[in-house]
């Protein structure tokens, strides 16, 4: 894990996926998202952020299986 959760998330961002796949569509709303921790590789952080802000609400499962690609 050399770059930020934010940084890879970028990689899946995709305009045309946007409202069919979760996780592009949790990406978009991580780059429209200013206060995101954009430097952050730390799981508890991330986590209590999405967790906490209800824009996410619907995206946790998908941040979830977005951590385990991140990891690996």
């Amino acid at each position: 894990m050399n770059q930020s959760f934010y940084h890879f998330s970028q990689t899946l961002r995709n305009s045309a996926k946007i409202g069919q796949d979760p996780e592009a569509t949790l990406a978009e709303l991580i780059f429209k998202d200013s206060d995101f921790p954009k430097y952050s590789q730390d799981f508890q952080e991330i986590s209590d952020y999405i967790e906490l802000n209800s824009r996410y609400s619907d995206y946790v499962a998908s941040f979830d299986a977005m951590w385990e690609k991140y990891r690996y």
